[in-house]
């Protein structure tokens, strides 16, 4: 009886456990202002997620297309981007892959309207750093090494 009694307080100990590390996930929200998200630069940890609200007129997307016309996206290695809908309020599946994520609303790209999504360890900050960012990107790269600070 004993055993039986030990057995089920281990098991309610462990599911006690188990929800509550899943439970700890958060979501984050990001609202489109006029030409700027806000915030622009977020640091959420590995499985948050991340929704964008007030999006009429904007997009949130994290394909970059470069000057000659191909597309490059600045997340890690492995990670999932995402293109939103245009005016579409959305939710980020969880960002499970440590690293840096660069995004932008592609009618305000001009603008200069984009933002940083920090999970985790900015793992590949180097590697974004030596795509030589000009312009808007670049700013986007300042801010998040100023967050990192």
């Amino acid at each position: 009886m004993k055993y039986a009694k030990s057995l089920i307080g281990a098991v309610l100990g462990a599911s006690v456990l188990l929800s509550s590390a899943v439970m700890a996930e958060e979501n984050h929200v990001i609202t489109a202002a006029v030409t700027a998200f806000k915030p622009m630069v977020i640091k959420i940890a590995p499985g948050d997620t991340v929704s964008f609200e007030n999006m009429n007129g904007h997009i949130s997307n994290t394909v970059f297309t470069n000057k000659d016309h191909s597309t490059s996206e600045y997340i890690p290695t492995g990670a999932e981007g995402w293109t939103s809908g245009m005016g579409v309020n959305m939710t980020t599946k969880p960002l499970t892959v440590e690293g840096i994520y660069l995004y932008k609303c592609d009618p305000h790209w001009g603008a200069g309207m984009g933002g940083v999504i920090i999970v985790g360890t900015p793992t590949n900050l180097d590697d974004i750093q030596a795509t030589k960012p000009k312009g808007a990107l670049k700013r986007l790269v300042k801010k998040a090494k100023k967050a990192l600070k």
